[in-house]
């Protein structure tokens, strides 16, 4: 392994309007699943885990317990869009660190997604613009998405609404799949309907 650490962004600043509740208390049959988030990228190898919370997110998660991240920091303005928690957070990820991000709209990323991830990263000899991704067998892309360190200055300076698959397209990027076949690498929710589904696919 390379001594080349990644670290993990945890995006949970979200209203979760259609939701019903900021996406940052989502539960699953009464289990809150942001911890368990947090646990899945350190066991797939993420040293550090940075978690971006809103205002509305803090008094949501209130009295669930700690999530155990390794820092949590604020975002004031989380309607500016998902990149502004990302710009967030890069002040607490170190320098030439990969940067691997992830929403907590999908509750059920697995580690050994996120390990795949990271590993394809390092066997690939951790280039500076990568995009790693993990893709399903219809070629559906998914999170966590792995940026190499040498995108932080663009993620800096974008607009606090760019998608970030436009870093995917970029000219400059080095797009890496990772074949997945994880369910909780592509799954989201956004709506009671789509919880509905996800918790459908938990064990009984």
């Amino acid at each position: 392994m390379s001594a080349t650490p990644v670290h993990a962004i945890l995006l949970a600043a979200g209203a979760g309007r259609r939701l019903g509740l900021p996406k940052a208390a989502l539960q699953l049959r009464g289990k809150w699943m942001l911890p368990s988030l947090v646990s899945s990228l350190k066991q797939g190898g993420a040293s550090r885990v940075v978690l971006v919370l809103s205002d509305a997110a803090l008094d949501a998660i209130a009295d669930l317990g700690l999530p155990g991240a390794d820092r949590e920091t604020r975002n004031p303005d989380p309607d500016a869009g998902r990149t502004g928690s990302l710009q967030c957070a890069l002040p607490e990820i170190s320098e030439g660190c990969g940067i691997l991000v992830h929403p907590c709209d999908m509750p059920l990323l697995q580690p050994e997604s996120v390990q795949a991830v990271i590993e394809t990263w390092l066997q690939f000899g951790c280039p500076e613009n990568a995009c790693v991704r993990p893709v399903s067998s219809s070629r559906r892309g998914g999170h966590p998405l792995l940026l190499g360190p040498g995108w932080r200055s663009e993620l800096q300076t974008s607009h606090p609404d760019r998608p970030l698959r436009e870093f995917l397209r970029h000219p400059n990027a080095q797009l890496i799949d990772v074949p997945c076949n994880d369910p909780g690498a592509f799954l989201d929710v956004d709506t009671p309907e789509q919880l509905q589904l996800v918790e459908s696919l938990l064990p009984k």
